[in-house]
């Protein structure tokens, strides 16, 4: 997220980058209403078609296959250059690949891909914007907004930006666990959060109208806004702003968190500061071969 986490979940605008770090998902024919599902990170599993998501590290995959229509014995096998522990969108990515690898098994079109993925995280998460949904299935730097809060979005694609870098704080919090404590902080400060979240939304689509026009060092202004805003907010601890002062130190044109906030990665913005990782952007989404 290079600008307008929290924001876009009240239906703000905001700006995702699709790094290049590719999860990939192969998809071959068994017998039956068998189904076995091999991945990196899980033991293999075996199980018939129908099988509810549950709870499991397999869950957005059962889903994918229910959203589908599956009916015929599959095999999937997950591989991922996503480090899951960072925070870098690895289950979006995993959800639109088996998505478009099993359209494509059955036939069909993937193009709404991003909407059946969206409908598939906040039925397994409870909560959620799409943004990430969004990256993996386009590519690129996009300005993405909700429509309405629906299970549909906007997507822009936006001029390529200067290098981006990230370094991992050590530590992450899920999402959903962030939300909820912004939630409830909320109930005691409704004013100051209504307005926060105000000024988040402004600041947010003065950052889209800078990168629209590539206009760098005002979209990087709006990004050093923003990481204040997100202090206010609550989701900013000391070792997140320790790494954004880093960052500045080092000759960034912005830094700032890089999502939800309470861990994960903080990003520079036009610059790589030593120890940091330059990630490139990618300039295609999915990828349906075969």
């Amino acid at each position: 997220m290079v600008i307008g986490e929290h924001a876009v979940v009240l239906g703000g605008p905001a700006l995702v980058a699709a790094i290049d770090q590719r999860a990939h998902v192969q998809v071959d024919a068994l017998e039956g209403d068998k189904v076995e599902l091999h991945s990196q990170i899980a033991p293999p599993l075996e199980t018939r078609l129908g099988t509810p998501p549950g709870s499991g590290p397999y869950r957005f995959l059962l889903a994918a296959l229910t959203a589908v229509g599956v009916d015929r014995g599959v095999r999937i096998t997950t591989t991922s250059e996503i480090d899951p522990t960072m925070g870098l969108g690895s289950s979006a990515a995993i959800t639109v690949a088996a998505l478009g690898a099993l359209s494509a098994f059955m036939g069909r079109a993937a193009d709404d891909v991003h909407d059946r993925a969206l409908v598939i995280v906040r039925a397994i998460q409870g909560r959620g914007s799409g943004a990430d949904l969004a990256a993996s299935a386009r590519g690129g730097l996009l300005r993405y907004a909700l429509r309405d809060g629906a299970l549909t979005a906007d997507m822009d694609a936006m001029p390529n930006p200067p290098v981006i870098a990230l370094k991992y704080v050590g530590y992450k919090t899920p999402t959903g666990e962030v939300l909820a404590r912004v939630e409830e902080a909320a109930e005691k400060r409704p004013d100051h959060y209504r307005s926060t979240y105000e000024a988040m939304r402004l600041c947010a689509s003065a950052g889209v109208a800078a990168a629209q026009d590539a206009s760098w060092d005002a979209l990087a202004a709006q990004m050093d806004a923003y990481q204040g805003l997100m202090t206010a907010l609550g989701v900013s601890d000391d070792a997140l702003e320790a790494l954004v002062e880093e960052a500045r130190d080092a000759g960034a044109m912005a830094a700032k968190i890089s999502g939800s906030g309470l861990g994960d990665c903080v990003m520079s913005f036009g610059a790589v500061p030593p120890g940091w990782t330059e990630v490139p952007l990618a300039p295609h989404g999915l990828i349906i071969d075969g």
